[in-house]
């Protein structure tokens, strides 16, 4: 789900997301698994959700891909057998259920920080309820972005770029906490996002600090916003002479997987030019291919940032 609305509404939409969710330590011994998608905790059936399923798999150390493959049954055998293993050396896991889904799985010393808690410390911290932030909502990421327009800056005489913050987190351990720098490029009808994470603070769900330290994580992230602008110049005279190969090293160099790749390659004619700012704009504006998910779409800003960043004078 993606889309532009306010603050205050988007506080509403994450509510409604997580009635049912809740949290809750089960003894290890208290899980046992029929399938990868099915299991009984404590005496009570459960589904498996993909997000939980990936989390047992890692947190087990069984190839996901092999389990994948494997009938019910072989898949059963091993998540037992190794969760027999995990009960000698812990006596409790923190589960995060959806209803009668189970969503994630950790070990105690996750620490939960839930979407609904980043978007109340936006407000206690500033940010309006009737602020303009454009956002990505799925099962597993959610990515506030907020534009301010006061700082708008022009990089052509009709290309002008409005900087603001990125805030993205997970709940069920795909994405850590992130606070991050985005340039928001008004030529594009669709608001396309031209850059992320020229400056970034990340936070690993181990302690609270990223909501201690919010105002300045905040406060330093508008801070370096402001001095990516000249990089956006240069970018524009900064020739390249052969696009094609450029992409090549640079998916490799970013580790893009082929269908991010693809979606970059469909981006091209509509950026098409011969300077690094087409380069990072074709990356950015293929993060808005509808057949992503938000983190591979999120993986494609974050690489016209990183690619912005190699621009020098």
């Amino acid at each position: 789900m993606r889309g532009t609305t306010t603050l205050e509404a988007l506080v509403g939409r994450v509510h409604m997301q997580s009635r049912g969710n809740h949290d809750q330590a089960i003894p290890v011994s208290d899980i046992e698994f029929e399938s990868l998608g099915i299991a009984r905790i404590s005496g009570k059936e459960v589904a498996v959700l993909p997000s939980a399923q990936r989390l047992v798999a890692n947190k087990l150390r069984i190839p996901m891909t092999y389990l994948e493959r494997c009938p019910q049954d072989l898949q059963a055998h091993n998540l037992n057998h190794w969760v027999k293993e995990e009960a000698k050396g812990r006596e409790t896991l923190f589960c995060r259920f959806n209803g009668d889904g189970l969503r994630a799985v950790f070990t105690d010393r996750y620490t939960a920080i839930d979407h609904i808690e980043v978007l109340y410390a936006m407000l206690e911290h500033g940010i309006a309820p009737t602020q303009e932030v454009q956002f990505s909502l799925d099962d597993s990421i959610m990515l506030v972005k907020v534009p301010n327009y006061d700082r708008i800056f022009g990089v052509a005489p009709k290309d002008r770029i409005v900087p603001g913050v990125s805030l993205g987190n997970s709940e069920v351990g795909t994405l850590a906490f992130c606070l991050e720098a985005y340039f928001y490029r008004l030529i594009c009808s669709n608001g396309l996002i031209a850059l992320a994470a020229t400056a970034s603070s990340r936070f690993r769900h181990t302690s609270r600090k990223a909501l201690t330290e919010f105002p300045e994580l905040l406060g330093q992230v508008v801070a370096e916003s402001g001095r990516s602008q000249n990089q956006f110049m240069i970018s524009t005279q900064t020739p390249v002479a052969n696009p094609q190969e450029t992409f090549t090293r640079l998916n490799s160099q970013f580790l893009l997987t082929k269908k991010m790749a693809e979606a970059v390659e469909r981006a091209w004619p509509l950026e098409e030019g011969a300077t690094m700012f087409n380069v990072l704009n074709t990356y950015t504006r293929a993060a808005q291919d509808p057949a992503l998910d938000v983190e591979e779409s999120m993986h494609l800003e974050r690489t016209g940032g990183a690619i912005l960043g190699l621009v020098r004078q």
